[in-house]
């Protein structure tokens, strides 16, 4: 047996406390139902359209549910994502749709979006475990839209 003084066996036991507590440092994975993946992205739209224009009521429509995303070239339906489109306009005649969309960015980027690109008042985003959006502020009337794709997810119908 070895003996190690009390100061070291002290020292000894902190350094090993990382060690156990990393296993629980990971963000465990949440895995979605497609209908979920559906009501985050919503959520995050609505979110973003009211961060700029705190009393828009965003107008949702799901254009393409559960569209195949799995395999190797996307087309394999164990997976699936769905197309919405989120937007609104705004109250204020005056608002300068450039102005809008660097408000947009503003807010992308504090709600954790990586933006992809730009062009014009045109952005590319995605957020892990929401997805990836565009979002545009057209210039008459000034709104915001927002065309996004969920997550993959698995498909709970084809479950493999």
């Amino acid at each position: 047996m070895i003996s190690l003084s009390r100061n070291r066996r002290a020292i000894i036991a902190m350094l090993c406390l990382p060690i156990p507590l990393a296993g629980c440092m990971r963000v465990p994975e949440v895995e979605m139902t497609p209908e979920q993946s559906r009501q985050v992205l919503i959520t995050e739209a609505n979110a973003i359209i009211r961060a700029v224009f705190p009393d828009a009521e965003p107008l949702v429509a799901v254009q393409v549910k559960d569209a195949p995303c799995g395999g190797p070239v996307g087309t394999d339906d164990t997976s699936v994502t769905s197309l919405l489109t989120v937007r609104s306009d705004t109250a204020d005649d005056a608002s300068d749709p450039d102005e809008v969309f660097r408000e947009v960015l503003t807010v992308l980027r504090q709600r954790g979006w990586t933006i992809d690109y730009t062009k014009g008042r045109v952005a590319g985003a995605e957020h892990k475990g929401m997805g990836g959006i565009r979002v545009g502020v057209p210039e008459s009337p000034v709104g915001i839209n927002i065309g996004g794709d969920t997550e993959c997810v698995k498909n709970p119908e084809r479950a493999t």
